[in-house]
This record gives C-alpha cells, structure tokens and sequence, in this order.
C-alpha cells in the first residue's frame, strides 16, 4: 500500500521515462534550431551542397571487455546515426565526404572484424536517395600516426571502398589525397577546368615541402582535412607565408571564401564522434554557389553526449538508493511489530 500511495514513486517512474524522451528523442528534434541557416538560392542552379564527416571512428571490439564492448559500441552508433539523420535531413545534400578515421581499430583488426565494422558504417550513414560519396582513409583504418602503415589494410580500403582518387561532380573536382601515405593524386589527361577541392585526412598545409609539392601538382582552390577533431580554418598566401589560424566557435557566422584572391584556405572539420575527447562536436556543411565562384562554410553541431550519460546514471543510483532505503525501513518495520506481537502473548502461547 505504500508503494502505490507513494509521490516519491510517482517521480521515479516519470523521471526515468521523461530523460529517455529528452535525450534519445527530442534533443535530436532541436538540433536544427541552433545552426546557422546555409541554403542554396532559388535562382542559382549551378550551387552543390557537401557535407563532411570527419573521424567518427565507430568503437570497435577490443575497446572495452565483454558485453561492455556491446553496450558501448551501440551507443555510439545510435548516436552517431541519430545526428547524421537529423543533418541529412535538414541538410539534403548532393555530396558526402567521408574524410577517414572511419573506425577506432581498423588498422589493427582481423579483415573479419574489419568488413563488420564497414557493416556497420554502412547501416549508421544510411542515405535515402541517390548521392555521391567520397571515402577517404585515416591512420586509424590503415596505420600510419603511432604504427606502421599496413599494406594490407591499404589494399582492403582500396577494394572495400573502390573509387577513383579523382572524383567530378557538377563543375566540382574533388581530389582525394591521402597524406597517410604521402601520395599525390595525378591530375587529369584532359585540363581540369573545374572548382578544384583537395580531401584528405590529415592536414596538408602544415606539411612543408609534401603541402608545397600537393599545390603546385593539383592547384587546389580550397583543402578540406580532419584528423584533430577540432573546428578551424587556416589562411595563407599562395607562397605559403604569413599563415593564419582561426577556430570556428557556436557562435559564428558562417565562413565565405571567394576563389578570385590571393589567399589559400584549409578547413578542418571537427569530430562527430563525443568520444574524441572534445564536446565540440558535428558535422561540416558547405554550399558552392554563383557558378563556382563562392564557397559558404559551417558546421552543424550535434548535442553532447556524456550529460545525458550522467544524468542516466544518476537517476538509477537514486533509484536504487530508494529501494535499498525503503527495504531496509521495511525490514525494521516488520521486525518492530512482530516484537511488539510477541511480547503481549502468555508464555505458553509462545512456545
């Protein structure tokens, strides 16, 4: 009777229910209110939508024991594929640049593992229509920052993922370069006449004579990177002097590049991942319009993660507090009572 009498009761009940309803649905629902607004203009034709995704780097199987690994990895998915729905969406766009670090062990998992985890990639970035999709591989799908590069998880990403290094799209050129390995897409035998974009995983710039020898085989208009799970951008001048870095904040605008100055830029997009250690975390949008000669940069930010996290497991330690509090009130209210009955009866009764 106390139980069902209870308000304490009534709260634990709801409580749980309304933190479920919060953060595994409607937190997901706002997401768009708080992005700056990036659409293309009614008149423009020629304006392409890219959306960059950069190091999700999808938990694999030995980053926590057994069934943890399985709790933890679908959490991560889940999340993942919840803010990745809400941006294409919101979004619609044409191009999707996966610029590496797709999982967290592929470049140390057995090729079994390694085909699941693209299963799994596969069923989080899930499109409803018809896109170009451009992969690219990071240190952590193929070696190369604190490990050797394996050639045979190279040739592996290269069958799994089989496209071209350059890849056209409406007037857009997208060169696929991939620092790991130090390589250097080759230009076209046809002159490429096209906006020309430079992807990679790591950042190319910074790179001395290997940034140098990309630019002048190549001539990027812009470069795109990821690999530091941080918003930001560099400039610098076409001698590769003077260079300039700013970070992109919430609270900013979205960037606007013309292609007719003198300055070079290279756009780092953040993790979408909340396990890189950082809560800064989304998606890269841009939109090229005005036949090619603007560029408009921002990022959708995805909700942090580990708040929510918290608040679950507050809300099960207080719900397990009560119940051990209430048992224990219980058992010393039986106990209680039958003392008080035990002591009104005769001594022969007792026995």
């Amino acid at each position: 009777m106390y139980l069902r009498k209870s308000t304490t009761l009534k709260y634990l009940i709801v409580a749980p229910i309304a933190a479920v309803l919060y953060c595994e649905w409607f937190v997901y629902i706002i997401q768009p209110v708080f992005w700056n607004n990036l659409e293309c203009r009614a008149a423009d034709t020629s304006c392409t939508k890219i959306l960059f995704i950069a190091d999700p780097q999808i938990q694999g199987d030995e980053g926590a024991p057994s069934p943890l690994n399985h709790l933890f990895n679908w959490d991560c998915d889940r999340y993942l594929r919840s803010t990745f729905s809400v941006v294409l969406k919101h979004f619609q766009p044409d191009v999707l640049v996966f610029l590496g670090d797709l999982m967290d062990e592929g470049s140390i998992s057995s090729m079994i593992q390694f085909h699941n985890y693209v299963k799994r990639l596969s069923n989080i970035f899930d499109v409803y229509y018809p896109i170009v999709q451009i992969w690219l591989p990071g240190d952590n799908d193929i070696g190369g920052e604190n490990e050797p590069i394996r050639k045979d998880k190279v040739i592996e990403f290269n069958k799994v993922f089989e496209q071209p290094s350059v890849i056209s799209y409406r007037n857009i050129s997208f060169y696929k370069v991939n620092a790991v390995t130090y390589s250097v897409p080759q230009m076209p035998d046809v002159e490429d006449l096209n906006l020309r974009m430079a992807l990679s995983h790591y950042p190319i710039l910074n790179k001395g004579g290997y940034g140098k020898q990309v630019h002048n085989a190549i001539h990027p208009d812009v470069y795109f990177c990821a690999h530091e799970h941080q918003s930001k951008y560099m400039r610098l001048n076409r001698n590769f002097e003077r260079k300039e870095t700013h970070l992109l904040q919430y609270v900013d605008s979205p960037l606007e590049i013309g292609f007719d100055n003198d300055f070079l830029y290279e756009i780092y997009v953040p993790t979408c991942s909340y396990r890189m250690g950082t809560d800064k975390i989304g998606f890269g949008a841009a939109i090229v319009e005005n036949n090619n000669q603007q560029l408009k940069y921002t990022v959708f930010w995805s909700p942090k993660r580990f708040p929510y996290l918290y608040l679950y497991i507050f809300i099960v330690l207080v719900i397990i507090i009560y119940n051990v509090f209430f048992c224990i009130i219980k058992t010393c209210t039986r106990y209680k009572r039958f003392v008080k009955s035990d002591d009104v009866l005769p001594l022969l009764q007792r026995i």
